[in-house]
């Protein structure tokens, strides 16, 4: 009867490796000074906010997350998958917009570990057992509006940014500012976390399996990413950048609400099953 279990936390003992080589990464961005020698001033700044955050909240998270999930919380194990969603995001983007410097194969071992440590604890979770935790009572259809208004809002962000500039044939203001080839962030978003919100926001609606575990995985995500984006501009603030007044508010808004839809949406999971949500 252990076997199952033990099969999952072979998975979860991968943090163990993903929270040393987070230190590392983002520690040595944040404290060690020319760690993004090669990159341009803009897009420095705006690096070290984020492992700032990183450092300082989503590390510890992590390792708190994977403890308690290893004892058996579903609480905890939402919240630890949507730290692993953020490493990955965050770390693709390193991978291939950060230039060439020391920390590349942390970067590359970071996203692997953390890849198959979200692959392999996520298809081997008991989907219906997440679902069958939750009341009646929960107000699912609300968490499912918020996913699918996050995913159509940043849609229209990017694409008002993307289609101006290929109709006239000019590269957008973003990856001039950063100095990239493209924008990894537009990339990451359209072809796959505003899908998984979509998917998420479209299952949870139907309350199907695959929308309760996935909803409490998204919003986490969303909290560190939006705390993320207003360190940056924070950093950026600071270092005597222009920052968008507008944007940093909805920013902040959709950090406080995204904050509050997973509290709220946590505390639905119940302690044992409720045979209601199993019908």
């Amino acid at each position: 009867m252990n076997q199952p279990i033990q099969r999952k936390n072979q998975w979860l003992w991968l943090t163990a490796p993903i929270a040393i080589l987070f230190a590392i990464a983002a520690g040595c961005g944040l404290f060690i000074s020319g760690m993004y020698k090669r990159d341009i001033a803009y897009f420095v700044i705006q690096a070290r906010g984020q492992d700032m955050i990183s450092f300082a909240i989503v590390l510890p998270v992590l390792i708190i997350s994977a403890i308690l999930t290893g004892r058996g919380s579903l609480r905890a194990q939402q919240i630890w998958f949507g730290a692993l969603v953020y490493l990955i995001y965050t770390y693709i983007v390193a991978a291939f917009d950060v230039n060439f410097n020391s920390l590349f194969l942390v970067y590359v071992a970071l996203l692997g570990c953390s890849l198959y440590a979200l692959i392999g604890r996520l298809v081997s979770a008991d989907m219906n057992g997440i679902k069958s935790r939750f009341s009646e009572k929960t107000l699912v259809k609300t968490v499912s509006i918020y996913l699918g208004v996050v995913a159509v809002l940043f849609y229209l962000l990017w694409l008002k940014e993307i289609i101006p500039a290929l109709i006239a044939g000019r590269i957008p203001q973003s990856i001039l500012d950063n100095g990239t080839p493209t924008n990894t962030i537009h990339v990451l978003d359209m072809s796959w976390m505003l899908p998984a919100f979509l998917i998420a926001a479209f299952a949870l609606w139907r309350r199907r399996a695959l929308g309760y575990t996935l909803a409490g995985v998204l919003l986490t995500y969303a909290v560190f990413l939006m705390l993320a984006v207003l360190s940056m501009a924070l950093f950026m603030s600071w270092g005597g950048y222009a920052v968008a007044a507008p944007q940093v508010v909805i920013f902040g808004v959709l950090f406080f609400v995204s904050l509050g839809m997973l509290t709220w949406y946590l505390k639905g999971l119940k302690s044992v099953p409720d045979k209601t949500a199993q019908a």
